[in-house]
């Protein structure tokens, strides 16, 4: 064995020996035409291969190359050039500046590269430096505000949590909005697997993409219509980002062995604090009380109360104090800490900025690369620590990859590998009612609370809560009710290319995207609420799901030759997508010895789940592109699909697309001093997407709860469609590109129209039929909207730039239809589909109008009636997006900043209603007064209509309304409620919690500075940039209540569909960071 791989390695030595022997060293530098100033990344690539490097910092570079070679150097914005090596080992290039920078090459689909200018749809490419060195970690929220036509919105301000990104819209009821992710060629989710509902007491789980390194993306591009799409199957329905590693994209740098640094530190607080008030304490109606309301009787008064809120007599300290039964489960433990038996009864400002900490963010990366000849390598190994600004929350992931290629003659081999490992912890979020959120009432509890400055425990180690245990302690549920998720992912890929002749190369590419989540949710004993108390018991749920997705795709690429003014570019490819996923779930209660956390430590164990599910797609795809005199571009694709997901008879089928473009500046030959460069473009295409697995039958359910402890097998809830077919997304886009001023001003205008039809979606049933949903092709949904792209060059000059960039982003959505016998679906909370009607629109309890709209009131109370039919209360979807990058170069120094803007939307804000109704900020702060709600006297009885709907109809006297005349006071305004009577806040109806949720934001901020390069030589260094960032440091909703400070970018679902609802979520933060970025 040891003789034979002595003679394998000995062999390789020699075949490398030989190789390098055939190559040479060639070396220069590239400079700018313009002002003779290097210009690094440059692409020096040797022609027809995949050899290739790029120029560092000062414009050099290296590359070992074969004497008849042809070098071609590219950059974008610069006309590129071809050199023939020769003999020369020296070679220096000037570059020219080119027209517009819109003719560069872009990644599309199957990882293709393709001219811009030949492309008949909108595609983007992203800067990967736009998202480093930011102060942000995760990769969706890196790219916030700097791509049209893309939705980024973050769930909760808490770290590893969930961000959701939507292309165009949403395109689906049921099944996953989010686009393909495709990495390397290899596919990824970006869905959260949730475990618990953080909308109403469960975690802030993150999602898939969350675990990619920004520091290793090399390219990336978002395809973002179905023309753009359409070869990368069924998941492609809802755009595709295609984003390339560094470990996979085969570049070295300019010398044989190339490493570079990133490292930064940022400090972390909540975004913004609300201003409380700090004059008025719990209680109600003015009156000293342990109600959970800040509606009780003045401080500084002097006055010693009873536990009524009634006077007993006045203090000779002159401060107020209340029996220390108001906080009765306090003062059974801790006598000591109130004498006489009384506690002060006095403003703590600062009880809930207690709670928060301030945060770190940690993250270190390292990148080597290099080779020799035709072969390449690359390895990036990275950590980011991240330390949330709430107790007891982090997140800590840790990424390698390495990859490399090689070629010989016509061949090339390569592939690479990844692993990344993150933990999340944090602890429990949700509704003001649920009982173990951490944030159920923090934000609302009284401001004579100290919860900071008491103990977190009774002396047998039981938690105390707030308001004598109604609700959990936040600095004790911050520690004992806690959510890990620890998610492992390991991706492998090999690729080989062959190229035939000329005009043939023939690619196949084998990816495997293996993931396993690892989480506990821990709810330690002592805790409120849960089913049957089980919660006081304390509890441990254990949650493995494992994921496997396998991607095989076979290409070949023809580009015959057809004349000197006609090209012809043709794709033929089979791809095989295997997936397949298992969940299961563990559940023990009440712990026998306390503070040992295992399933085996619980009296009562129940094994909840264990689920598997499987799928496989079988495509074949062609596509061909036609160009005429290198000025129009023809290109038309089909696929057709079979799924394992659907019915046999449907399992199979078919979906074409046709895009094309004319570079008109040149066809007709335009230009001028002021028009640099014209493009017209069109296409329109369809996209097939199939069900989820195990929805094209009924299937069984095992359980383990059946007859004498033996598991049992029924039928599941929910009954399929035998006919179920697949969903189809069709879509037109028209567009334009144009450069004008020498490229001083450039920029691109997309319209689209994506309509989606035969929707699927699980539709509740009557019981009677033995199931309680049905799960079938619904409905139809309608996209249309404009991007809009541009950029500014105000200044050009030798030691001055200056950049602004916009993205520009606006969709409509609406339900156009819904198969008979449906009115309308509930997709999640609030969220609802109705045809006519906005996708996910809000719909909620309404304040009682006649039909001049003027509001119906209770004679007795002063307070408006609640309708008692429920209607549409908002539309989460924003008028539109707008994002604004400047970036100024200037001698070294590089500044960045980008601000955005959400217009529009409406947003249901539990956080925001309960502040206001517990009277906790200084939005309630003037409350001594009362006032008359302008409306008219109902009848306190609702009337049924002809129409069937019960309503309240004005009371009429001698034919007249009755203008209400009844005073009502702040406290009645805010605080009370009634069985059929709704004020504006806490017990209201919903349509006084909706809010307009524009917001203005400074996104991010940086300023950045290369040393100079003979103070980097004599380093031995070839580069080093030193930045300061910020993000999220300011930001204004104009329409939300003054003193709240509320963000609306605050969501409680996470990535899925139902957005514009928040539920006591995690405020956002606010970061500083110092970044260091070395080039050795």
């Amino acid at each position: 064995m040891k003789k034979t791989v002595l003679l394998i390695l000995t062999f390789m030595m020699c075949s490398l020996s030989a190789l390098m022997a055939q190559t040479r060293t060639v070396k220069g530098k590239v400079t700018s035409a313009d002002d003779g100033t290097p210009v690094p990344g440059v692409t020096v690539m040797v022609k027809g291969s995949t050899n290739g490097t790029q120029t560092n910092a000062d414009g050099n570079y290296e590359l070992g190359v074969a004497p008849n070679s042809t070098l071609v150097f590219s950059f974008i914005g610069m006309i590129s050039k071809e050199v023939v090596v020769g003999n020369q080992s020296l070679i220096n290039v000037v570059l020219e500046s080119s027209e517009q920078n819109l003719q560069e090459v872009v990644v599309t689909a199957l990882g293709i590269q393709r001219d811009q200018k030949a492309i008949g749809y909108a595609v983007s490419k992203v800067d990967p430096n736009s998202v480093l060195q930011r102060s942000e970690p995760d990769l969706l929220k890196g790219l916030q505000g700097k791509v049209p036509g893309v939705d980024i919105r973050a769930s909760q301000g808490v770290p590893g949590s969930g961000t959701r990104i939507q292309i165009r819209g949403i395109s689906s009821f049921g099944l996953d909005t989010q686009p393909l992710i495709v990495v390397d060629g290899i596919p990824y989710s970006n869905e959260t697997l949730t475990t618990s509902n953080q909308s109403s007491g469960g975690a802030a789980y993150g999602n898939g993409l969350a675990n990619l390194d920004p520091n290793d993306i090399e390219d990336m591009t978002v395809l973002k219509g179905a023309a753009a799409a359409a070869l990368y199957g069924s998941r492609a329905s809802r755009g595709v980002v295609v984003i390339t590693t560094k470990s996979g994209s085969g570049k070295k740098g300019a010398k044989a062995i190339n490493v570079s640094y990133k490292g930064g530190f940022s400090v972390e607080e909540i975004a913004n604090l609300p201003e409380f008030q700090n004059l008025y304490g719990a209680g109600a109606n003015w009156r000293v009380q342990g109600a959970n309301g800040s509606w009780g009787g003045k401080f500084g008064q002097g006055n010693i109360y009873d536990a009524s809120g009634n006077v007993i007599r006045k203090s000779s300290s002159g401060l107020d104090s209340i029996p220390a039964t108001t906080w009765a489960t306090m003062y059974r433990s801790y006598p000591e800490l109130f004498p006489n038996g009384m506690a002060v009864y006095k403003a703590y400002p600062n009880n809930v900025k207690d709670l928060f900490t301030t945060g770190k963010v940690y993250e270190n990366s390292v990148s080597v690369n290099g080779g020799e000849g035709r072969t390449t390598f690359n390895a990036t190994l990275s950590n980011v620590n991240h330390e949330g600004y709430v107790m007891n929350s982090s997140y800590v992931r840790n990424n390698i990859s390495v990859g490399g290629q090689t070629a010989y003659k016509g061949f090339t081999f390569g592939g690479n590998v990844a692993y990344s490992k993150s933990t999340q912890k944090g602890g429990f979020f949700g509704q003001t009612q649920s009982f173990i959120s951490q944030w159920g009432r923090t934000f609302t509890m009284a401001r004579n609370w100290d919860i900071v400055g008491y103990p977190q425990t009774d002396r047998s180690g039981n938690q105390i809560g707030f308001n004598d245990g109604q609700y959990t302690n936040p600095v004790w549920g911050a520690e004992h009710n806690v959510a890990t998720s620890v998610d492992d992912r390991v991706t492998g890929r090999a690729f080989a290319e062959y190229k035939v002749n000329s005009w043939i190369n023939i690619n196949y590419n084998f990816g495997v995207n293996r993931a396993m989540t690892s989480r506990d949710e821990l709810i330690d004993r002592s805790s409120y609420g849960g089913t049957g108390g089980e919660n006081a018991l304390g509890s441990l749920k254990e949650d493995l799901y494992t994921t496997q997705e396998v991607q095989s795709t076979l290409l070949a690429i023809l580009k015959p030759r057809i004349s000197d003014f006609m090209t012809l570019d043709i794709k033929l490819g089979n791809d095989v997508n295997w997936r397949n996923s298992r969940r299961q779930t563990v559940h023990g209660v009440d712990f026998i010895v306390p503070g040992v956390y295992n399933i085996m430590n619980t009296n009562i164990r129940r094994f909840s789940a264990d689920e598997k599910y499987n799928r496989r797609l079988v495509g074949l795809f062609a596509d061909a592109t036609l160009g005429f005199k290198n000025v129009a571009f023809l290109n038309v694709s089909a696929r057709q699909d079979r799924t394992s997901t659907l019915p046999f008879e449907n399992a199979t089928y078919f979906y074409p697309g046709v895009s094309g473009s004319v570079i008109y500046s040149d066809l007709f030959d335009i230009k001028s001093s002021w028009f640099s460069y014209g493009k017209i473009r069109a296409g329109w295409a369809k996209v097939g997407n199939d069900a989820q697995p195990q929805r094209g039958e009924d299937i069984f359910v095992i359980n383990s709860n059946g007859f004498m402890g033996l598991p049992r097998a029924s039928r599941g809830t929910t009954t399929y469609d035998p006919n179920l077919t697949p969903e189809f997304t069709s879509e037109l886009e028209l567009g334009t590109d144009f450069a004008l001023f020498k490229n001083r001003i450039s920029g691109e205008v997309t319209w689209y129209d994506k309509r989606s039809t035969n929707l699927i979606y699980a539709i509740s049933v009557p019981t009677t039929t033995g199931y309680s949903s049905y799960y079938t092709n619904i409905g139809e949904i309608r996209n249309t909207g404009w991007e809009i792209g541009l950029s500014v060059k105000p200044v050009v000059k030798n030691d001055l730039n200056w950049v602004v960039r916009g993205a520009f982003t606006k969709n409509i959505n609406t339900v156009e239809s819904l198969v008979d016998g449906i009115d309308r679906a509930n997709i999640g909370s609030m969220a609802y589909i109705e045809p006519g009607m906005p996708y996910g629109y809000l719909r909620g309890s309404k304040a009682a109008r006649d039909e001049e709209g003027n509001l119906l009131v209770d004679a007795n109370t002063g307070m408006v009636y609640t309708d008692p039919t429920q209607g549409m209360v908002g539309n989460p979807t924003p008028k539109f997006k707008l994002g604004i990058t400047n970036v100024v170069n200037y001698k070294g120094f590089t500044f960045n900043v980008l601000w955005d803007m959400t217009y529009g939307g409406d947003l249901y804000s539990e956080s925001v209603q309960s502040m206001l109704g517990r009277g906790t900020t200084r939005d309630t702060e003037d409350r001594e007064w009362n006032a008359v709600i302008k409306g008219v006297v109902a009848n306190p009885i609702p009337v049924v209509g002809a129409d069937g709907v019960s309503r309240y109809v004005p009371l009429l006297v001698d034919g007249q309304k009755i203008p209400n005349q009844t005073r009502i006071t702040s406290n009645d305004l805010y605080f009370s409620s009634g069985s059929n009577v709704g004020t504006f806040a806490t017990n209201g109806a919903t349509e006084f919690s909706i809010y307009d949720a524009t917001v203005y934001r400074l996104r991010e901020i940086s300023i950045g500075y290369d040393l100079p390069k003979h103070i980097v030589s004599k380093m031995k260094l070839q580069n080093v940039n030193i930045s300061v960032s910020g993000r999220n440091l300011w930001y204004m909703a104009p329409n939300m209540p003054k003193y709240i400070n509320f963000d609306p970018e605050i969501g409680s679902f996470g990535s899925s569909q139902v957005q514009g609802v928040e539920l006591s979520g995690a405020p956002t933060a606010k970061r500083y960071g110092l970044n260091l970025n070395v080039t050795f």
